[in-house]
């Protein structure tokens, strides 16, 4: 059995861009339960009054607080 990491090894993180497209998007939903947050994020389809569903992702709450927390701090480094 593999040892698992320590909490001072840093976590390797890898994308493949052909299995996980970084998707542009024009609007999303949020929606929620009494458990999870899910965000639904949608593309608009060219001339048609219509979205789709091109992602969704579910939170905990307290996940979605830490996601808030870390976006604001984001966007207040980006915008100085």
């Amino acid at each position: 059995m593999a040892d698992k990491p320590s909490k001072s090894e840093p976590i390797k993180i890898s994308v493949d861009p052909v299995k996980t497209p970084t998707l542009a998007v024009d609007s999303y939903l949020i929606s929620s339960n009494e458990h999870l947050l899910i965000f639904s994020y949608m593309q608009a389809i060219p001339l048609q009054n219509q979205q789709q569903i091109v992602a969704r992702v579910a939170l905990t709450r307290t996940q979605a607080k830490e996601f808030a927390k870390n976006l604001e701090d984001h966007i207040q480094k980006f915008e100085i």
